[in-house]
């Protein structure tokens, strides 16, 4: 976990001196503190660190900013709530993928969470990455497909014939396929026309 950054938001000064102390004996940096929840946000937006962690007292609306950084991936999240005498349960946590500590907490709980918050983290943000692709190599195909379709439908071509006039195209142009094909559909190119009978 050496150089790894995060940011803070706690109010309690002696909190944070603790999960300060703790976390730079693993070669952990705090690169920010924040006053409020929408200070808070606005620095993890900023720093883009790969932890923050939020104590529940921090003025604002904790649950909710945790819940934004979560859904656009910007860190991991990790709760801390003061210790009470009479425990009650946080409802809107059981929903919330952050784990929640009490504090105080021991520097080996404290470093053994961020570790597995973080690998988390990662492996979510990869698989977010690679879903995202995915996508956008489906859109790709779906585009090639629709512009494959009139290509066939207005030359009388059979499918390969329409893929392989594409590809040609594609490379007499020096542009993708899919980009092509994006044209090929708004109507906006006009290299792919009859001239009598034949394809231009």
């Amino acid at each position: 976990m050496d150089g790894l950054e995060y940011c803070l938001g706690i109010p309690g000064a002696a909190e944070r001196k603790a999960i300060i102390s703790a976390l730079s004996l693993v070669g952990m940096n705090c690169v920010g503190e924040g006053r409020d929840c929408p200070h808070f946000l606005r620095m993890v937006r900023s720093v883009q660190p790969q932890l923050a962690l939020m104590e529940l007292s921090l003025p604002g609306n904790v649950l909710e900013t945790a819940s934004i950084i979560d859904q656009e991936a910007l860190a991991a999240v990790l709760l801390l709530e003061k210790q009470k005498r009479e425990p009650k349960p946080v409802p809107a946590l059981r929903e919330s993928p952050n784990m929640l500590l009490s504090l105080p907490v021991s520097d080996q709980v404290l470093t053994a969470v961020v570790e597995v918050l973080y690998r988390e983290f990662k492996r979510r943000k990869i698989l977010q990455i690679e879903l995202k692709s995915l996508k956008e190599r489906l859109q790709g195909r779906i585009i090639i497909e629709q512009a494959k379709g009139l290509i066939m439908k207005k030359f009388e071509l059979d499918e390969q014939q329409a893929y392989r006039l594409l590809q040609k195209k594609s490379m007499e142009m020096r542009t993708s396929l899919e980009k092509l094909a994006l044209a090929v559909i708004r109507g906006k190119d006009g290299s792919m026309q009859e001239s009598g009978g034949r394809i231009k």
